[in-house]
């Protein structure tokens, strides 16, 4: 009986925790491109509520083509430094309240903090000051609706596994979430 209780138990304990874990995503762990990843964020300062995002990395862009598209943007926007390119990624946010009162909106986009790139041996990469494609991913996201849109990393060209990094404690959370990541490489 002691046996069938533990096994039970055991059971139980998998069932509860393996689709939590199936949503996380790490550094050595990050999300494919196409994949969404749920979280969740806090916003507000007095009266803070829980809200559940959805972020899925679309499509990337890597190298040449990635350049093409950032000098179509702006002819101003310069080559990358050498030895480095840049990447795009396409990515949507999505934004859910768990109330009918909740009717906070997030800033994405703004903070150059908010979305930043690292190497494959997770250290922080310089986010470019250039022009992204139409449509760059930057506005303001009601609950329960989403935005789409391009964010430019550099990277170094050597580097074959970079991972793309999302901030919940910028652009108006206030706490809870988790930092989230996702592959630039296919």
């Amino acid at each position: 009986m002691k046996n069938i209780i533990i096994v039970l138990s055991v059971f139980i304990c998998v069932g509860v925790f393996v689709p939590a874990w199936s949503q996380e995503s790490s550094p050595t762990n990050p999300a494919s491109i196409g994949t969404p990843v749920k979280s969740m964020i806090e916003l507000g300062s007095v009266s803070a509520n829980i809200y559940d995002i959805t972020i899925t990395n679309l499509e990337v862009v890597r190298g040449q083509e990635a350049l093409t598209r950032i000098k179509s943007a702006s002819a101003a926007n310069p080559a990358p430094a050498a030895g480095a390119e840049y990447v795009l990624a396409r990515v949507r946010f999505e934004l859910k309240g768990r109330y009918v009162s909740d009717t906070m909106p997030m800033d994405i986009g703004r903070d150059p903090l908010q979305w930043i790139a690292l190497r494959s041996d997770l250290t922080e990469l310089v986010k470019p000051d250039v022009t992204a494609p139409a449509p760059a991913l930057i506005g303001r996201v009601e609950p329960g609706k989403s935005i789409e849109g391009w964010v430019v990393f550099t990277v170094d060209a050597n580097d074959a596994r970079p991972i793309m990094v999302f901030d919940p404690d910028t652009g108006g959370a206030t706490g809870r979430g988790m930092t989230l990541f996702f592959k630039l490489y296919k």
